[in-house]
């Protein structure tokens, strides 16, 4: 006899989760958000975010581009937010989960769109625990578009249905049967924010290979320190199709840049800012292992001008940079009503970073013909301030 799927109409409230082991470990909690951060969330969504349309085999749905500036925005009040959600993880599934490596990420479901049933097994630095927080408007309640917890890949008569529910939350441990599947929308909107945690006990070493040799110790602890051999670095080919594709740790990609900065004959300084790039959270990808709100640490640790190219290389909008009298350019600042001005020498550093970022992932890179375009127009533009082993290696590599 079939039996029947559990709604789920009405989760535990934040404080009083209880653990649910079937179909596999997970929890349901209504109003973990404060409301008024919640209302703040589905505002931004609907007003500020920036969504991208997604159609594969798996699932049509729209991904929020600009998940990071709802993350900086101080106004949003996330970061408490984040941390209160990871306390609940370890109240839950009784693990330590890291405070320091939590990715976020934003879909958006209209009438028709779905997920089909997959499973997440954690491995190659992937996350180990998920949590999933809906949002809707009062006004436009979501009808389909549950978010189904399923015993296999094919089974939904007894899986656990969940309705896309104004601030409500599923905590999951992912597995080899953590299956999960969301039903075709049929109204309204179903917004939902991911958030990826990793377990404490599943920590990687360090890798120190060739490529770590010319770093000095007290970098290699410091890289250690903040978490850069734990967390994934997701490959530029992989991050635009949202394939899993080629994980490694980002200290990997963080060496491999420095070693490239080097062999180019680049300035110490932007070598050293090559080595933490994107450790204060790269434009639109990836993990922030320290709070751009709280440089000092980096600072002190590489110097004051390789700190601010790593903070430059996170904020500056590279597509506004425009020249200005007496060889200094002017851009966009992420979160600054003002435009900046920088000196020449600066601003060809954060290029010189992002350069050696993208040579560093070659094959797996891929440029378009207008990026090429603007690859060669920058050489050309810094002139001297590009060193010339770097625009060779550049036009060789990058723009044949």
């Amino acid at each position: 006899m079939t039996s029947q799927k559990r709604d789920t109409t009405a989760a535990s409230r934040a404080g009083s989760s209880l653990l649910e082991r079937e179909p596999y470990p997970h929890a349901l909690l209504d109003e973990l958000l404060d409301e008024n951060i919640a209302a703040q969330i589905l505002d931004w969504f609907e007003e500020r975010g920036s969504w991208t349309v997604e159609r594969t085999g798996l699932y049509e749905q729209y991904r929020c581009v600009n998940i990071l500036d709802l993350l900086f925005a101080h106004s949003a009040g996330l970061s408490p937010m984040l941390l209160r959600v990871a306390d609940r993880l370890e109240e839950v599934f009784g693990r330590p989960v890291e405070r320091r490596r939590i990715e976020a990420g934003a879909h958006k479901l209209v009438a028709g769109q779905y997920i089909r049933t997959h499973t997440d097994v954690p491995h190659d630095l992937t996350e180990t625990h998920r949590a999933v927080i809906s949002f809707a408007s009062p006004a436009a309640p979501v009808t389909g578009g549950e978010l189904m917890l399923q015993r296999s890949q094919s089974s939904l008569d007894d899986a656990v249905r969940v309705r896309a529910v104004h601030n409500r939350t599923v905590l999951m441990e992912l597995s080899d049967v953590s299956f999960h599947s969301v039903l075709p929308v049929q109204s309204g909107v179903r917004y939902s924010l991911v958030l990826s945690y990793w377990a404490a006990d599943l920590r990687e070493k360090l890798h120190r290979g060739w490529h770590a040799k010319a770093v000095p110790a007290r970098l290699l602890d410091f890289l250690e320190r903040i978490g850069a051999h734990e967390v994934p670095h997701v490959g530029r080919r992989a991050a635009v199709s949202g394939r899993r594709a080629r994980r490694r740790p980002l200290s990997d990609h963080l060496l491999g840049t420095h070693a490239i900065l080097r062999s180019w004959g680049c300035d110490p300084d932007v070598c050293a800012a090559g080595l933490f790039h994107g450790v204060y959270g790269p434009l639109g990808l990836g993990t922030a292992l320290l709070s751009p709100d709280a440089r000092a640490p980096l600072r002190e640790a590489i110097g004051p001008k390789a700190e601010q190219l790593v903070h430059l290389y996170t904020v500056l909008d590279r597509r506004t940079d425009r020249p200005a009298p007496d060889g200094r350019f002017v851009a966009s600042v992420l979160g600054e009503p003002e435009d900046a001005e920088l000196d020449g020498s600066t601003v060809a550093g954060v290029f010189l970073i992002s350069w050696a970022s993208l040579r560093e992932q070659v094959p797996d890179v891929e440029l378009s013909v207008a990026e090429v375009d603007e690859i060669l127009g920058r050489l050309e533009l810094f002139g001297s301030l590009v060193p010339p082993r770097a625009a060779a290696d550049l036009t060789s590599t990058l723009c044949s």
